[in-house]
């Protein structure tokens, strides 16, 4: 996806991301409470009208604000001063249409693109855990969603699928087919599904000096099941990390993508509901996070199939992870999706 230059007028955002730029809403800017993806954002909370969101305590040094290139040519955000990992809540923030065209700051502070450029990342979680897997062996379930693969097919709609290692061994056919499908690109879910922090979303937590082997067992599992070109982007269990768990997964040279936006679908069996949900919540830049499992989120590929075209309508360009970082770094991504741009 193409960088608009930032004119001068506009010189003064763009300087910031050299303090802020690793953290979009990340406890970079803040600190974290670990309680999950419903716990508030400086950088990712509604403001008025032509306003800023505020951002607090940015503790990220000034030599940290270039992009790091990682395996694969996907951009990373760069860690903080005190060696934690970014978390990226949402992409640069541009005028969402009632602020007439101004640009609101988003992550690290820098400008978006031009305000007539809004984009959202839809993000998936393929989460299975040894347990759940066992359970599924036994009983014949699967925690697949072939349906909701053909509807962001159908609507060629770039996504980003965050797998736990257990989830992508126990769909292998599934993980190599959206690896290998150009409109997507694979995240890591750790590969046991383990919470990273005491008392997150009823997970078991990980065992002490567990959290590094995590993450890299996870993106292992997820290269043995035929995704060959796996992303860096991370993608905390539950949503819950601490300053504690974002130095432990440092040295996986990983940018942790949380969310703005919890559709909140696990359970849901309403399509058009769940739909409105996020259309309501959605924003320029906005990282959507919905699951995918049909067993657990049986409502989801419906809903997508009603929510991508709404999007598109309200004037929305539907990106990858890979883009809103490259674009809160100044950067063109290394391979923008040909189908980001809506069909004509």
């Amino acid at each position: 996806m193409p960088i608009t230059t930032v004119s001068a007028r506009r010189a003064a955002t763009a300087l910031t991301a050299l303090v802020l730029a690793a953290a979009a809403v990340a406890g970079c800017g803040a600190p974290d409470d670990g309680r999950g993806r419903a716990a508030p954002s400086p950088a990712a909370a509604d403001t008025a009208p032509g306003a800023s969101p505020p951002v607090s305590r940015p503790s990220v040094s000034h030599s940290a604000g270039t992009a790091t290139p990682a395996p694969g040519g996907y951009l990373t955000l760069p860690l903080s001063a005190s060696g934690r990992v970014p978390v990226l809540r949402h992409g640069p923030r541009t005028g969402d249409g009632g602020d007439g065209g101004e640009e609101v700051a988003g992550p690290g502070g820098t400008a978006g693109r031009a305000s007539g450029d809004r984009v959202v990342a839809l993000t998936f979680d393929a989460a299975l855990s040894p347990e759940d897997a066992k359970r599924a062996a036994e009983d014949g379930v699967r925690h697949d969603n072939p349906e909701l693969f053909a509807a962001l097919r159908r609507a060629k709609a770039p996504a980003t699928v965050f797998m736990t290692g257990v989830w992508a061994r126990a769909h292998r056919d599934r993980a190599r087919a959206i690896g290998r499908d150009r409109l997507f690109e694979v995240g890591n879910l750790s590969r046991s599904h383990r919470a990273f922090t005491p008392d997150c979303a009823g997970l078991p937590a990980l065992g002490p000096g567990r959290h590094l082997a995590e993450v890299r067992d996870g993106l292992k599992e997820i290269r043995a099941a035929g995704v060959s070109r796996p992303t860096p982007y991370f993608r905390f269990p539950g949503g819950c990390h601490d300053d504690r768990s974002r130095r432990a997964v440092a040295p996986a040279g990983v940018t942790a993508v949380a969310g703005d936006v919890d559709a909140a679908d696990t359970g849901a069996s309403d399509p058009e509901e769940l739909a409105g949900r996020v259309l309501e919540k959605v924003r320029p830049g906005s990282v959507v996070v919905l699951r995918w499992d049909r067993e657990r989120a049986p409502a989801t590929a419906e809903a997508v199939g009603r929510l991508v075209p709404e999007l598109r309508e309200r004037g929305y360009r539907l990106v990858r992870v890979s883009e809103l970082v490259a674009a809160a770094m100044g950067r063109a991504p290394a391979s923008p999706s040909a189908s980001s741009v809506p069909p004509r």
